[in-house]
């Protein structure tokens, strides 16, 4: 099978959308199928990954978030060149859209994967006033898709209430070697407090900020792993907090297993990959009460759920939860929560769709040409 892969994000940039795409890529090329990346053209950006062309498209840097492809005629021309069997639009926004565009127009199935909440992102870096045609944009792209697939039923919920019916439900595997308890290092922050750290890229929508109520304890350390456009702002805020950078590879599930809980405070995650990724090393998690990680964040058995809307809730959190966090009992709960979950296993669904939708589109060729 011969797919393209048209994705918002990929390296150097690191970000969900980016690890998925790796992911599908790696398996996809392992199993002797052909792809073709389509990325926006940034500084590092490979020409190639891992047996797979890389095409850059023009990009411009959006207000410093993430560079955003525009939308040209090297899209076509790509697909034209490349002829696929099946497209897969990863987290579609401005170049998705035109790719779904050409795809209707060259008769080619796609699969589009919603992961990004754009309308919650629109409101955190005060783009509002144009909330009303981000809303559109998504009915737009998703509905033309062949078939939609969302990680979570609050995504489902999302696509849905944007007039969107074509949805399936497909989740995100997690690399179960590289996070993993047996990582786990006892030197690396410090053991009188207990070590409670958030992961990921360090921006507003995020919700870092929130953590405050906590910094000033003296039997909480937080750690804070990762980059962004916050950073300086956060480490004014949080004056008591560990700040790593960035982590990656076999240093990030260090730390990871490193932590004694992990958190998320920020309800516009329509998975959070993350959260997963520290229940593999057997960390359990606090999660908001919104978005897709309550999917799987069980509350009382790998961790707890907090309402981040009430500002007082993370400073009332009672001391038996805490308590619950650090019970091996719960730890062990939180690495079997996710044991299935390898990306070999989710991506063997997400092949099964693209068969289906091919086979959808062939049938229907022979039915016009009948």
């Amino acid at each position: 099978m011969r797919v393209a892969i048209v994705t918002e994000s990929f390296l150097p940039t690191i970000n969900g959308v980016t690890n998925s795409v790796i992911q599908v890529n790696r398996t996809l090329v392992s199993q002797g199928h052909q792809v073709v990346i389509l990325a926006p053209d940034v500084n590092s950006r490979p020409k190639f990954f891992e047996g797979s062309e890389v095409i850059g498209l023009p990009a411009i840097n959006l207000q410093k978030v993430l560079p955003v492809a525009v939308p040209n005629f090297l899209i076509q021309r790509a697909l034209l060149d490349f002829r696929p069997d099946v497209i897969h639009l990863a987290s579609p926004a401005i170049m998705g859209a035109h790719a779904q565009r050409v795809a209707s127009k060259l008769a080619i199935p796609t699969v589009a994967v919603y992961q990004t909440d754009y309308v919650g992102f629109a409101q955190h870096y005060k783009f509002s006033f144009a909330q009303r045609a981000i809303e559109k944009i998504v009915r737009v792209i998703h509905q033309s898709a062949t078939i939609n697939l969302a990680p979570s039923t609050f995504a489902i919920a999302q696509l849905e209430k944007a007039g969107v019916n074509n949805v399936a439900r497909w989740g995100r595997g997690v690399d179960l070697e590289q996070f993993n308890p047996k990582h786990r290092r006892v030197d690396l922050f410090p053991r009188d407090k207990f070590v409670l750290g958030f992961v990921g890229r360090l921006a507003p929508e995020k919700g870092i900020e929130r953590l405050a109520a906590l910094d000033s304890r003296d039997d909480i350390q937080l750690v804070i792993i990762g980059d962004g456009p916050m950073r300086t702002e956060l480490e004014r805020k949080l004056p008591s907090a560990i700040f790593t950078g960035k982590k990656s590879g076999l240093e990030l599930g260090q730390h990871f297993a490193s932590l004694d809980a992990f958190i998320h405070p920020g309800e516009h995650e329509t998975f959070c990959q993350a959260a997963q990724e520290a229940l593999a090393s057997a960390v359990p998690v606090i999660a908001p009460t919104r978005g897709g990680i309550k999917d799987f964040i069980l509350d009382g058995v790998n961790g707890i759920l907090v309402d981040f809307q009430d500002k007082s809730a993370l400073a009332n959190i009672p001391s038996s939860k805490w308590q619950f966090l650090s019970d091996p009992q719960t730890k062990d709960a939180a690495r079997e929560s996710v044991k299935d979950r390898s990306w070999e296993s989710v991506n063997q669904e997400l092949i099964g769709h693209y068969q289906s939708v091919v086979a959808q589109s062939r049938a229907k060729r022979v039915g016009l040409a009948s």
